[in-house]
């Protein structure tokens, strides 16, 4: 009897060690790919790609998942990223609007539930194919290349929809006073058509929308309403077109995971503009920077949530890329999708920004670049072209290491560099990060289960 308890203690452990880990990675991710990262879709890209790997290692005594459909997932979260830079001081009640290369900028009141309402919209439809692909990845269903298709169709189809009907009249419901102005400043440059009209005229470009006052914002507000609705239709069609419950169920949770993170969070900006149209006189300390801090708490908050579901999740079958691919197809894409879009892309691209004022920048991709192409020789000559024969737990948790140290150099040291602002609130939690995650790595606690 003791011993079974000593056992339930020990499992509990391990289950709060690795969420609270999980959160630790994600926080760190997500600030190495915010602000002075390296880019929107590319800084998500290896966010997906490094919590996958670690999921891969929480979960590695099955260890038959598959390094190609674990690449596949995370390039799929570089499908639906969207542009949210306007939304954030919204929820003070107090929303700013600008042009592209003006200085001043109108500001209008709105109820903090309307900011509310489009973050949570934002988040929920930014991982809805990444999530649904998590489940696959961790799961025991086999795909055709049609469930694919049919999930890309689902989002793609209904995203853009949303975008040419409804999703103008919901925003106008949620927020009437930027539309107003929006509309003011397209009058005041001469375009009469209205603001739907104009919208359809210039589909979904919002570099065209910054050019004027509240452009930004609407293309902004209606790509994050039509992308949420996409995603439910994404679980939907996962559910029961594809018939995968399990990557349906995972898909949700991550989807509400982002949408409850990056709301949650954005408390930071409520608290810096000086809480409800800023007469309450809320500011922060001048070592915690809120766009910053909050980043890292969305990353943290959302990687929590999906590790403690993650981990809990059952593999029963081996799951790879679709079964009717030739055999020498399916090496051909597995090699791609790792060692190219997983491996290759996230060393060389973030060196590629980081350095980008540096002389040293070309010599030092270049070098990168090499080094990719020789451990994948290496890992190919070893555990084959699939790593079919790869021990994915001990592979999955050296990569995680190596990602995080190599990215940690890069944000210390190359581009704006972190190191001169070592005092300031989230890079402290991103040191502590580093130092958790890696101890994990090495420690029996990075272990699979043996039991």
């Amino acid at each position: 009897m003791s011993g079974m308890c000593a056992m339930e203690k020990t499992n509990k452990l391990r289950a709060l060690t690795q969420t609270l880990v999980g959160a630790l990675v994600m926080g760190m991710l997500w600030r190495f790919r915010g602000s002075h990262g390296w880019g929107a879709a590319w800084g998500v890209l290896a966010c997906g790609f490094v919590l996958t790997l670690f999921l891969t290692a929480v979960i590695g005594e099955k260890k038959n998942v598959s390094f190609a459909v674990l690449s596949l997932t995370a390039l799929s979260f570089m499908l639906t990223t969207p542009s949210w830079g306007t939304f954030l001081s919204a929820v003070t009640g107090v929303q700013s609007l600008s042009a592209k290369g003006t200085q001043t900028a109108v500001e209008v009141f709105v109820h903090p539930a309307s900011a509310a309402a489009l973050m949570l919209c934002l988040g929920f439809g930014m991982t809805a194919v990444f999530g649904v692909l998590l489940g696959k990845c961790f799961g025991g269903k086999a795909w055709h290349v049609r469930d694919y298709v049919f999930v890309l169709l689902a989002f793609y189809a209904v995203s853009m929809l949303m975008q040419a009907t409804l999703s103008h009249g919901i925003f106008r419901l949620l927020q009437p006073e930027p539309v107003r102005v929006f509309a003011a400043d397209l009058q005041a440059q001469g375009i009469t058509d209205g603001v739907f009209k104009t919208y359809l005229r210039h589909f979904g470009s919002i570099d065209w929308g910054k050019k004027y006052v509240g452009g930004r914002h609407y293309f902004a507000a209606i790509e994050a309403i039509s992308r949420a609705v996409a995603a439910a239709a994404v679980l939907l069609v996962t559910r029961f077109v594809v018939r995968d419950k399990q990557a349906a169920k995972t898909g949700a949770v991550v989807c509400g995971a982002f949408a409850l993170a990056i709301t949650l969070s954005d408390v930071w900006f409520f608290l810096d503009g000086g809480g409800y149209r800023g007469a309450q006189g809320f500011s922060l300390p001048d070592r915690i920077a809120a766009w910053s801090t909050w980043e890292y708490c969305t990353g943290f908050l959302a990687g929590g949530i999906i590790t403690a579901y993650v981990r809990r999740l059952r593999v029963t079958t081996d799951v790879t890329l679709p079964q009717k691919l030739p055999r020498q197809a399916k090496s051909a894409a597995a090699y791609i999708l790792f060692f190219v879009g997983g491996l290759g892309l996230n060393v060389v691209r973030p060196m590629l920004v980081r350095m980008e004022r540096s002389s040293l920048q070309i010599p030092a991709v270049i070098v990168a670049a090499l080094a990719v192409v020789g451990v994948s020789v290496w890992i190919c000559r070893k555990w084959g072209v699939s790593l079919e024969n790869a021990p994915s737990d001990k592979l999955a948790r050296a990569l995680v290491m190596f990602f995080a140290g190599y990215y940690l150099l890069l944000y210390l040291f190359a581009y704006e560099p972190q190191i001169h602002e070592l005092r300031m609130l989230h890079n402290i939690l991103v040191l502590f990060s580093y130092m958790c995650v890696t101890a994990w790595c090495l420690s029996k606690a990075g272990l699979p289960k043996t039991e």
